[in-house]
């Protein structure tokens, strides 16, 4: 009888999901089980919406709010502590490079350092050019990660000086950098 129904409502009948959800509801009115599914739909959405909603709402975004708007002041970043008084100091931010070998990571190389660079013009173009810089470094530890760190070996703070040293004056165009290290450490698996 229910198939009967089913067959010449919508012709649902060969749905076996929907027919075994109506003889397990026990309803004869196929109609029922598409207001059902329409209730859960409209219920999903409203709690998709109040999801959204809620980190919006708790940032205080969305417009209005009561009373006077309150414009909130922009903040300069903190600026970091220097290491040393130099005027000539440059900062740079420690370096922590993935130690691969035989396609398989051994551990790590971090590799903290500043440089002293007492002429100001070139001072002023390597914090101009930082980002290449740093760049340019991190190329040459991956590199010597790779091919020169070697288990229950420590890395040869000389090296690694030499290798930041003569990467500097080159991206830099001309000598006039010291590159002062501070920590090399290896940490292997």
């Amino acid at each position: 009888m229910v198939n009967h129904i089913l067959r010449r409502k919508r012709g649902w009948a060969g749905n076996p999901a929907f027919t075994s959800r109506v003889a397990l509801l026990g309803e004869a009115d196929p109609w029922l089980s598409v207001r059902y599914m329409s209730f859960k739909f409209i219920l999903m959405s409203f709690v998709c919406a109040l999801i959204v909603a809620a980190p919006v709402h708790a940032s205080g975004g969305g417009g209005g709010g009561h009373g006077a708007k309150k414009e909130k002041a922009a903040k300069a970043p903190k600026k970091q502590r220097p290491i040393t008084s130099l005027a000539s100091w440059v900062a740079v931010d420690p370096f922590s490079v993935t130690v691969v070998q035989e396609d398989r990571v051994h551990g790590k190389l971090l590799v903290s350092f500043g440089m002293d660079v007492p002429d100001e013009a070139l001072r002023a173009k390597a914090e101009l050019i930082m980002p290449r810089l740093q760049d340019a470094w991190l190329t040459q530890l991956s590199h010597y990660a790779g091919t020169t760190v070697r288990a229950k070996q420590a890395a040869s703070i000389s090296d690694v000086s030499t290798l930041l040293q003569s990467t500097a004056d080159l991206v830099l165009g001309k000598p006039g950098s010291k590159v002062l290290i501070g920590s090399v450490i290896v940490q292997m698996k």
